[in-house]
């Protein structure tokens, strides 16, 4: 029978504040000391160190005075709206465009019943929108995931090139994962709100088959690797198995298995020019 230790949160908690205590005592002590450092270094260097001050005549500003300039100059600050934040971080702008089109996609291309309502409102205001299918006799299809690829800038927006995947259902009640697709979504920035401004523009997903780059070896890793690799891979499957290794020079790669509670197992890699810190 395995046995456990148990640690009362109460302890860990008072660990922890009293960690975080210790460090902020230490931070604000270094601080202390860099802008006394810094204040003496001024003063011995400033010009005229030594000699007596001459005195300025009294201002005529009196206390209150200087109190109404302060708080009227520190009321004058704007708060900035979320348009304003878009039109000044066109980052911001471009994230939301992004997001927008790859919600659309997932919903536009998802068939489970009724037109949701969501779907309708995340055109432009005057858009135009042909039927679309619903749930009356449409087959039940779904968006597995949608991602965007590219991102071009527009005089109202931006396209966004997105690439989906969608699972059907057979007739037999089974879903089958469809091939790859990919679509240019038109998106309307406007006053910090984003539309979409037509129908999804089919377009051929992104291929890359001409790029070589695997890592090529000679003979067999050492056996530090081999143990390396499989005490690492104990923390997603503690049956994980060798498949293969080898060595280039002085970098190595492992090859492993590993499973989940289906039964299936798959090929994953262990290198060593790619463990952090190496």
């Amino acid at each position: 029978m395995d046995e456990y230790e148990e640690i009362p949160w109460t302890t860990l908690l008072t660990e922890h504040r009293h960690g975080r205590a210790k460090t902020l005592y230490m931070a604000a002590a270094v601080i202390v000391a860099v802008v006394i450092g810094f204040v003496g270094i001024r003063w011995l260097t400033a010009p005229g160190h030594g000699e007596q001050p001459v005195l300025a005549a009294p201002a005529e500003t009196t206390t209150s005075e200087a109190v109404v300039t302060e708080v009227e100059s520190s009321t004058t600050t704007a708060v900035l709206s979320e348009a304003d934040l878009m039109a000044a971080v066109p980052a911001v702008a471009e994230l939301a465009a992004v997001a927008r089109a790859e919600w659309f996609v997932t919903d536009y291309f998802t068939v489970d019943g009724p037109i949701p309502e969501e779907l309708i409102s995340a055109f432009v205001n005057d858009a135009t929108i042909p039927d679309l299918p619903n749930g009356d006799g449409a087959g039940i299809s779904y968006v597995e995931w949608a991602r965007a690829f590219d991102v071009r800038p527009t005089n109202s927006g931006y396209v966004i090139s997105v690439v989906f995947r969608s699972l059907t259902e057979e007739p037999d009640g089974a879903f089958v994962r469809g091939p790859v697709r990919a679509v240019d979504v038109l998106i309307a920035v406007e006053d910090g709100e984003t539309a979409v401004a037509e129908l999804p523009i089919p377009i051929l997903p992104p291929v890359y088959h001409a790029i070589d780059g695997w890592m090529v070896t000679n003979g067999e890793a050492h056996d530090d690797a081999i143990t390396a690799t499989l005490d690492y891979a104990g923390m997603f499957d503690e049956n994980a198995e060798v498949i293969e290794s080898g060595a280039a020079g002085p970098e190595w790669r492992v090859v492993f298995s590993v499973g989940d509670r289906s039964g299936n197992r798959w090929p994953v890699v262990m290198r060593s020019d790619t463990i952090p810190g190496s």
